[in-house]
């Protein structure tokens, strides 16, 4: 309740912090209800394997109402191929579908080498379930909540038989790759597969995109769901979906100006003319129903995405698994892909016994074909509205804060709280992801990075500066706060952040514990319909969780990168990947917002950077 009240201070005038602390004490105090609830919460600790899993599983996807594209599922961007032939894409992707057999494997074993933590209090195990909750898995739509479906594992001795499922020109295919009978498919069986769809696909007439509803807001979707089920085929078809390894998406390209955005930033690759920004669209959200969002499973834990231009990459659900673990998963995917030679020959499997994949049909009423209109013109809103740029800062990048004894996180969680003060004259709730994966069953939980030190030293930052004359009519010019105080209030801003997130990772972050009180004090009440305690229900509580900035350090290997929406109508997204030199962000509001505006982000981000480099080169010199 202490770290609460100071997570309060910087968001509430004097007056309303005064009044949320009096609430605050009264809650936690010896006579007030935080103390009963929490002994429901350690009595809850010993019967689970962890209290909190369900709890913020739910609060943090399955309850949630709205479509997954932009507002949960990220994108991953890969730098593009160089495709001269369809051969080529098809042998690419035959060799990522490969390597995700050789992991499954491993998987299938319960083999995979327990990871163990590099830095405070080292050494100790993580978890390791959610690397098995990424392939083969999938989430299903509900009217009030949604589920999920995870992957069984053979048991000893056991075959299982395997199926990924393709989707090109919004069609679907199912390609066996793994049969018990006869085992896996070859890179050459799965290749000359791959090569029928491709030529398949483009001359069929009746495209049913189905893969739109996807798209879709959860519960109209769980609705629409349950009538396709109705129909045997389609109730097949769901299941091969839901229960295949991974989806595959065989897109083509998005236009030139569909982000018409100016990029900031030099160092980033194009595919073709397209540069960074507009393959994070392509791979976000497919760019709507008239380019690839209905050649989409936006439910499945794993969409792999190749484009016929180069352009390559993922989108993936992300209830299942942080992304750090999928980062590493498909990262060793493209490391297998691309150390294998170039191949131009024509797989010997094109002629074989193998018959071509299965298409699967839908049977759809004229009710089924109004939601996938109602889904596309929803899905087309949302991508409208969305405001997205990679920015590159090239100014300097981890080297530079490192030998500043800074951490690389803590030094750009304050830039952010810096470029945001610049633009807006306040602090707003910020989340970053801190992973608790040394608890099993852990997820994240919350670095608050908008705190009473971090707000002190912008403010000092952003002190206008004074000019005077001096006996000869010249001009001076001085600041009104010095930079060794600066310097001060920066070294208390790092303080406070790395003790945040050293907290946090520890397992003494106060998100999951105040959801945790909250969820009990639901458990625990008399009625559905009683009142949740006063603390809960104060307006504070909802400032506090309304993160305007939505962050987290995606660090990835190479030039990939990671990107997402933002989760508040006012609010931004932030993911960022620091490099020796530069730093990559992928920046996202929403253009109907008055208040927001990426460039104008980008913009103050990189003022921020660089007056902090400025000051921080300064510290031998004072």
């Amino acid at each position: 309740m202490k770290k609460y009240s100071k997570t309060l201070q910087p968001l509430l005038d004097e007056k309303e912090y005064e009044r949320i602390r009096r609430i605050i004490e009264k809650f936690a105090g010896a006579g007030g209800l935080g103390p009963k609830l929490q002994l429901y919460l350690m009595d809850r600790r010993e019967k689970m394997d962890n209290w909190a899993y369900e709890y913020w599983l739910n609060d943090m996807y399955l309850n949630c109402r709205l479509p997954n594209p932009i507002n949960s599922n990220p994108g991953m961007v890969f730098p593009p191929r160089k495709f001269t032939t369809i051969l080529d894409v098809a042998r690419f992707t035959a060799r990522l579908i490969d390597a995700a057999l050789n992991h499954k494997d491993i998987l299938n074993l319960k083999a995979l080498p327990v990871e163990k933590a590099t830095s405070r209090e080292p050494g100790q195990p993580l978890c390791m379930s959610q690397y098995y909750r990424i392939l083969g898995c999938c989430r299903i739509p509900g009217r009030i909540r949604d589920a999920q479906y995870i992957a069984e594992f053979p048991k000893d001795g056991e075959q299982l038989s395997e199926h990924v499922i393709v989707m090109c020109r919004s069609q679907q295919y199912c390609v066996p790759v793994h049969a018990a009978d006869r085992g896996r498919l070859t890179e050459d069986e799965i290749c000359a597969q791959l090569l029928y769809i491709l030529d398949d696909a483009p001359c069929l007439p009746d495209i049913k995109p189905v893969g739109l509803l996807t798209g879709w807001k959860r519960s109209l979707w769980a609705e629409a769901r349950e009538d396709l089920m109705k129909e045997e085929r389609n109730r097949r078809n769901l299941e091969l979906i839901t229960k295949s390894l991974l989806v595959v998406c065989l897109d083509e390209a998005l236009t030139n100006n569909f982000n018409c955005r100016l990029q900031r930033g030099g160092k980033g690759f194009y595919a073709g003319s397209r540069d960074e920004s507009n393959l994070a669209h392509q791979m976000i959200h497919g760019g709507g129903s008239q380019f690839n969002s209905a050649n989409r499973w936006f439910d499945k834990t794993v969409q792999l995405i190749v484009s016929g231009d180069g352009a390559c990459g993922l989108c993936y659900e992300h209830s299942m698994a942080e992304g750090v673990a999928v980062v590493q998963l498909l990262e060793g995917f493209w490391k297998h892909a691309e150390s294998l030679p170039q191949s131009s020959d024509v797989p010997a499997a094109c002629g074989s016994h193998l018959p071509p994949p299965e298409r699967l049909e839908w049977i759809l009423e004229a009710s089924d074909m109004k939601r996938i209109e109602d889904a596309a013109q929803v899905l087309d809103d949302l991508i409208k509205d969305l405001d997205f740029q990679v920015y590159r800062y090239e100014g300097y990048g981890k080297n530079f804060m490192k030998s500043r004894k800074v951490s690389p996180d803590v030094y750009i969680q304050l830039a952010l709280q810096l470029a945001y003060y610049k633009l807006y004259g306040k602090l707003a709730a910020t989340y970053e992801s801190a992973s608790t994966r040394r608890f099993l069953l852990g997820r994240v939980d919350c670095i608050r990075s908008a705190s009473p030190e971090a707000l002190e030293w912008v403010k000092a930052m952003t002190q206008p500066r004074d000019e005077a004359d001096d006996i000869g009519n010249k001009k001076v010019t001085f600041h009104l706060v010095s930079d060794d105080k600066k310097m001060l209030l920066w070294d208390d801003a790092v303080r406070q952040q790395t003790e945040e997130m050293v907290d946090n990772i520890l397992g003494q972050g106060i998100d999951i514990h105040l959801l945790g009180l909250r969820e009990a004090a639901k458990d625990t009440s008399p009625t559905a319909a009683s009142p949740l305690p006063e603390i809960f229900t104060d307006p504070s509580y909802r400032l506090a969780n309304r993160f305007l900035l939505s962050t987290s350090q995606v660090a990835t290997g190479g030039n990939t990168f990671m990107g997402y929406g933002p989760v508040e109508p006012d609010g931004y997204g932030a993911s960022y990947n620091p490099k020796n030199d530069h730093v990559i962000f992928c920046l996202s509001a929403f253009w109907s917002s008055e208040v927001t505006s990426t460039s104008k982000f980008a913009q103050s981000l990189e003022e921020s950077l660089n007056a902090m480099h400025s000051l921080l080169s300064k510290r031998n010199e004072i």
